[in-house]
């Protein structure tokens, strides 16, 4: 049956999703080219209509990401119009955004495991930089509401926020279990925020 022709656009995102589909079921070194347009059924030539090379595949793949999350970090927040609920519901969100596509954490971990400057990995780092901005405006309205303590560093309080996002990746891939983090990820908020709220004062 004959390949259907589609927009870049559309095959662009079909590349995409190939990419994460594959980092799922191997290391992100072994996602070549020819691997990608294998899992959608065209060509090395054709994949290279939509993209000029292997990198600006990578620059669209963490694009995609940059999007996507911030997309779900506005749906969760827009939920609550507590501070502290806006932060558990982002945390909630991530975490269920990780569980649906196991490939993002991979890809991101093997981009920034090597030292040096390139392209991918600037856009990494912006990405993160972005999203934690993001969650720092989130944990100061929560300090302003008086839900967090005044002497929070609101800009320290993403680092744990994400660091704890990573530790339950870790956990499910040891496990093999990724449905099982959404769950986790309720029963470990409370300890993040213990944390967050520190020693109480005498």
């Amino acid at each position: 049956m004959p390949r259907v022709r589609l927009k870049t656009d559309e095959r662009q995102r079909e590349i995409v999703a190939a990419v994460l589909s594959l980092a799922r079921e191997r290391g992100p070194d072994s996602i070549t080219t020819q691997a990608i347009a294998d899992r959608i059924g065209v060509t090395q030539g054709a994949l290279f209509r939509h993209f000029p090379d292997k990198q600006a595949i990578w620059l669209a793949v963490f694009a995609w990401v940059r999007e996507s999350l911030a997309a779900v970090l506005d749906a969760a927040v827009a939920k609550t119009d507590s501070p502290l609920g806006k932060i558990e519901r982002a945390f909630l969100a991530h975490v269920a955004f990780v569980a649906a596509n196991p490939g993002v954490p991979r890809v991101l971990f093997h981009e920034l495991q090597y030292p040096g400057d390139s392209p991918v990995r600037a856009e990494v780092a912006r990405m993160i930089a972005a999203y934690s901005k993001r969650l720092a405006l989130l944990f100061a309205n929560a300090k302003s509401a008086g839900e967090l303590p005044a002497d929070l560093d609101a800009n320290l309080a993403p680092v744990l926020f994400i660091g704890a996002v990573q530790g339950l990746v870790i956990q499910s891939a040891l496990a093999g279990d990724e449905a099982a983090m959404i769950k986790r990820a309720r029963q470990l908020f409370p300890l993040l925020l213990h944390g967050y709220r520190g020693r109480r004062k005498p």
